[in-house]
């Protein structure tokens, strides 16, 4: 998926103001968030909480060897499918840059390292509230 594809599919999301849960490990940490997307733009994405008070995430669609992936619903096996419509809605996955630790030069000389990820889920009207 191309970086202008993600935009647009984030975009519509803010626009519809539809729930997301962002969850993910990078770096070391370890992320979730329920909230919407107070900004969609071509560079940058803001996930803020859905009390408006508890945190936020911003994402920069622009960074240098950024991955991202549309995945199907049933590929996230914690957002339970419990009806058709559920079926249509919307997942990203976004890998980020490789990130080479001195652990992975010593044991995969000849093997990439796995990309830390962030899944953005759009949440079922069900799971919402």
């Amino acid at each position: 998926m191309t970086r202008e594809e993600a935009y647009l599919i984030f975009k519509k999301l803010k626009d519809d103001d539809t729930v997301v849960f962002c969850m993910g490990r990078l770096n070391g940490w370890t992320v979730a968030l329920k909230g919407t997307i107070v900004s969609a733009m071509p560079d940058e994405i803001i996930v803020i909480s859905a009390d408006r008070k508890s945190g936020s995430i911003s994402i920069r669609l622009d960074a240098e060897d950024l991955m991202i992936r549309y995945s199907e619903p049933r590929e996230i096996p914690m957002i339970p499918i419990t009806c058709e419509h559920d079926q249509t809605l919307s997942a990203i996955t976004i890998s980020f840059p490789l990130r080479m630790r001195p652990a992975d030069l010593k044991n995969r000389l000849l093997e990439a390292p796995p990309r830390e990820q962030l899944f953005v889920i759009e949440l079922p009207a069900t799971v919402q509230d």
